[in-house]
């Protein structure tokens, strides 16, 4: 029965891929009739959106959402020292105690969501530049193309290691079984399009918010270095970012989770999310899964929320009481309009504008994906590698990410000195807390503590329940897939 699934899932990929989403003639995309204007290129770009944040629902009866509807920031936490599921779902639990196998549902539909949008990208990679057209606009949204699919394969091999490298258009179904390939080649693929995008994408031509730029392909190349272990490369692109301050860092750490400065300032790109203003069901999942339940009555407090993945207390106890970043990540207590005030254990507010929306739920924030903090982190990181201990640009990184700790929106408080004196390892290990407590779910932890080698050690101080092994570096490739896909190898030992 599950291969029977399986086949019909890939069948409905292939045969489906012209026609991503509903009947509305923005997203409709039909090989017989698409492909022939600007129009027609502009809603294959946008319909690759669509499979990073609502997904496909509607026309799979698997899964619900897209890479960034919840299981990207979800998965990379719970996989950690961050976060402890509460959900009943096993498919949850077991990877929150380090019990999954290669049969575990969500794993296998983040390889789905990652490979449906790949195939998404794809179409417009190759069919968008048959069309005539004005070319700058071609090879923009071409890039827009290629920008998203160098992160799915980066997604997809910090996960799962050498993965299948599907660079064009599946149309005949043998063409969909492909063996993985060594992630070197997988990498060098996805810095070729980042590389594309960097130099083709237009500063005039823009045909919606949440779309990439050339500094978003430079941040992103930082990042995929630093995970290659090529380290003046990733600190050579850091450095531009940086330098660049197109990107300056917000002067108070709540502000990046302002609704009003989405796709502004430090956010360097950001998926983007509409609970009210959408065709159809797009609100982001972030209320519903992180804040407290049952505050609801009487017309205020977070409204169908769950707390299904809740602070460590180790997370929550590293932080300095008085740091900004732990009143902004943070959720302890609620207070009525009639002063009445309920507390609770930590859960996690950080993505909740409680000005703009009052009742949490059906929510227009963005899932931020690549913003100026994380950046500056990286070029400390690296820097650190290079000079087998920090030189005097990594403690400026590091030491402007503290500086705006210390600010509690009004004035500076005598916290989180400047580092100083550090060796390698010490200084690796700064970076390390600090990227912790500035990145609670957006989708860092489990990939720094596996890139620093922390993973195991980690996890088992701050969940003794659950059991994580060296192996779990990676994950399983799905089982259903290589029941799918003989050419499919596994991870040892799944």
């Amino acid at each position: 029965m599950k291969k029977t699934a399986s086949i019909v899932f890939l069948m409905m990929v292939v045969l489906t891929a012209c026609n991503f989403l509903d009947e509305d003639p923005k997203s409709v995309i039909n090989s017989a009739t698409f492909y022939k204007t600007e129009t027609d290129a502009v809603a294959a770009t946008n319909a690759i959106y669509e499979y990073l944040t609502v997904g496909t629902e509607g026309i799979f009866d698997r899964g619900f959402g897209g890479i960034f509807f919840n299981d990207y920031w979800v998965l990379k936490d719970i996989l950690s020292d961050n976060c402890t599921e509460t959900i009943v779902s096993q498919e949850y639990r077991t990877l929150n105690e380090f019990g999954f196998t290669a049969e575990n549902e969500r794993i296998e539909l983040y390889w789905q969501d990652l490979y449906k949008t790949t195939q998404a990208a794809n179409i417009v990679i190759d069919r968008v530049p048959l069309i005539d057209m004005d070319v700058m606009k071609r090879d923009h949204l071409v890039s827009e193309a290629r920008f998203i699919r160098a992160m799915m394969y980066f997604e997809g091999v910090r996960f799962f290691g050498d993965v299948p490298l599907i660079l064009h258009e599946i149309i005949d179904l043998k063409d969909a079984f492909v063996a993985r390939t060594a992630k070197a080649n997988v990498y060098a693929a996805s810095i070729a399009d980042l590389e594309w995008a960097r130099d083709h994408l237009s500063s005039t031509y823009r045909v919606g918010l949440g779309r990439p730029t050339p500094m978003a392909c430079t941040a992103l190349l930082a990042k995929v270095y630093l995970e290659m272990g090529e380290y003046a490369l990733a600190a050579q692109q850091a450095e531009i970012v940086i330098n660049s301050n197109q990107h300056p860092l917000f002067t108070d750490f709540a502000d990046l989770f302002k609704l009003s400065n989405a796709n502004s300032g430090e956010i360097i790109f950001a998926v983007n999310y509409s609970g009210t203003l959408s065709q159809g069901f797009k609100p982001n999942q972030y209320h519903v899964r992180l804040l407290p339940p049952n505050l609801h009555k009487n017309g205020e407090g977070p409204r169908n929320a769950f707390g299904w993945e809740v602070p460590t207390e180790d997370l929550y106890d590293s932080f300095d009481p008085q740091d900004r970043r732990r009143a902004v990540t943070f959720i302890t207590e609620f207070t009525y309009s009639d002063n009445s005030t309920v507390t609770f254990s930590p859960h996690i507010s950080k993505f909740w504008d409680r000005e703009e929306e009052p009742l949490g739920n059906n929510t227009d924030m963005d899932v931020i994906y690549l913003r100026t903090a994380d950046i500056m982190l990286v070029y400390a990181e690296a820097l650190n590698e290079i000079h087998n201990g920090p030189n005097a640009t990594a403690y400026d990184m590091i030491n402007k990410v503290r500086k705006r700790a210390r600010f509690n929106g009004e004035t500076e408080l005598p916290i989180l000195p400047d580092l100083a004196g550090l060796n390698y390892q010490q200084f690796k290990d700064a970076v390390l807390e600090e990227r912790r407590w500035e990145l609670v779910m957006e989708g860092s932890r489990y990939h720094d503590l596996v890139r620093m080698g922390k993973l195991v050690e980690r996890v088992e101080a701050a969940k003794p329940s659950a059991t994580p092994m060296p192996y779990h570096v990676l994950l399983p490739i799905p089982q259903r897939e290589r029941n799918l896909n003989p050419n499919l190898t596994q991870n040892s030992p799944y």
